[in-house]
C-alpha cells in the first residue's frame, strides 16, 4: 500500500492509503513516525501505525480535557473510553502520569482544598467528592488529613453569610440544618454552632 499525504488546515496531515483516506494526525507527530509521501507499508506496519495513531487522538483529547481543568487518572480514563478504545485510552493516561500531567495524590489534595475554600465542605463530604471523583479511599484520606478544618466556625460563618437570611423561621431553620448535614457536617456541631449563633443575635 501506498501512503499519501495532504496538508490539512493549521498543523494537520491527512493521510490516504492507495487513495483511500484513513487517518488525521499533527505534522510533529506524523514526522515522527518515520513515514514520508509515497512511501510503501505492508498490513503489519499498517496495524503498528493506525495503532499509534490512536494513541495520539486519546492522548491529545486527554491534553484537552486537562488544560481546562485538572483530573484524576480514573475520571480522565473513564471521560476517554466513551470515545476510544480502553487499551488506546489507557496508553493516553500513561503517557500523561509518565510526564507529570496527572498525579492523584497532587489532584486530590488540590480538590480537597477547594471544596474546604470554595464549597465549604466538611471532611465527610470532602471525602465523598474525591471518591466520587476516582479518587482511592489512601490518596482521599490522605489529603483530608492535610486540611485545617474548623467544623463549628466553619458552620457560624455560614450562618452568618451564606444561611444569614434562611434562619427566620422554623422551615428556614430545618431547610439550613439539612443543607448543613449535606455538605458533611455533624448533627452535633450543626445544633452547636446554631445554638451560639442564636445567643450571638440575642
Amino acid at each position: 500500500m501506498r501512503i499519501e499525504t495532504k496538508q490539512g488546515k493549521g498543523n494537520k496531515i491527512h493521510i490516504s492509503l492507495d487513495g483511500e483516506y484513513r487517518a488525521t494526525v499533527d505534522q510533529a507527530f506524523w514526522y515522527s513516525c518515520g513515514y514520508g509521501d509515497g512511501d510503501e507499508i505492508d498490513e503489519g506496519e499498517l496495524s503498528s501505525l493506525l495503532s499509534v495513531i490512536a494513541v495520539r487522538r486519546a492522548y491529545n483529547k486527554a491534553l484537552s480535557l486537562i488544560s481546562i481543568r485538572d483530573h484524576g487518572r480514573r475520571e480522565l480514563l473513564d471521560k476517554l473510553k466513551k470515545d476510544f478504545d480502553p487499551d488506546d485510552a489507557e496508553a493516553a493516561v500513561e503517557k500523561l502520569e509518565e510526564i507529570g500531567y496527572i498525579d492523584d495524590k497532587k489532584f486530590a489534595e488540590n480538590l480537597a482544598d477547594e471544596l474546604m475554600r470554595r464549597k465549604k465542605f466538611a471532611p465527610k463530604r470532602i471525602m465523598q467528592e474525591l471518591q466520587r471523583r476516582g479518587i482511592d479511599r489512601e490518596t482521599a484520606e490522605e489529603a483530608v488529613s492535610g486540611l485545617d478544618i474548623d467544623g463549628e466556625r466553619c458552620i457560624i460563618e455560614l450562618l452568618e453569610t451564606k444561611f444569614a437570611h434562611s434562619l427566620s423561621d422554623e422551615k428556614g431553620i430545618k431547610r439550613t440544618f439539612n443543607t448543613l448535614l449535606r455538605m458533611g457536617y455533624g448533627v452535633g456541631e450543626i445544633k452547636d454552632a446554631m445554638r451560639y449563633a442564636a445567643d450571638e443575635e440575642q
